[in-house]
């Protein structure tokens, strides 16, 4: 039965095209992008929805959580046009949190910082701006033989 298991997981695993660790590292990334959209869609942080309204704080959560799935279900199997739309969504989404974010550290009280969160939303959009730049030359990954 283990034997079984772990031939099915690296039966999986040998299926992924290398790089197979950036790949693997990018899905998990993915997945936890769709996560924190979702998250954000059910339970907004009031600290930006009261700024924002309800309705583009469900819009740029929704952004990041399409582009999640896409994310997810394009990094595999190399459908890199469908991988760049995606974090195109989850930059666009990322940027109206910024901006928001940008806007509560320039009209906060004297002694209050958004510096932190603001630099932790550039370094994780960072990630995804360097998978870009892996997959900008095509549309699809080319194959290795």
């Amino acid at each position: 039965m283990i034997m079984r298991a772990v031939s099915a997981v690296r039966r999986l695993w040998e299926a992924i095209s290398e790089p197979r660790h950036l790949k693997a590292f990018y899905f998990c990334v993915y997945l936890i992008t769709t996560a924190v959209g979702m998250v954000t869609i059910t339970n907004p942080p009031s600290s930006v929805e009261w700024r924002l309204g309800t309705a583009l704080t469900l819009f740029w959560a929704v952004l990041i959580t399409l582009g999640g799935l896409g994310g997810t279900v394009a990094v595999l199997p190399g459908w890199w046009w469908v991988e760049r739309s995606s974090i195109g969504l989850i930059l666009a989404g990322a940027g109206i949190y910024e901006a928001t974010v940008l806007a509560a550290q320039i009209n906060a009280e004297p002694g209050s910082s958004r510096w932190t969160q603001m630099g932790f939303i550039v370094l994780a959009a960072a990630v995804f701006i360097v998978r870009m730049m892996l997959t900008r030359r095509w549309d699809y990954e080319p194959r290795r033989g």
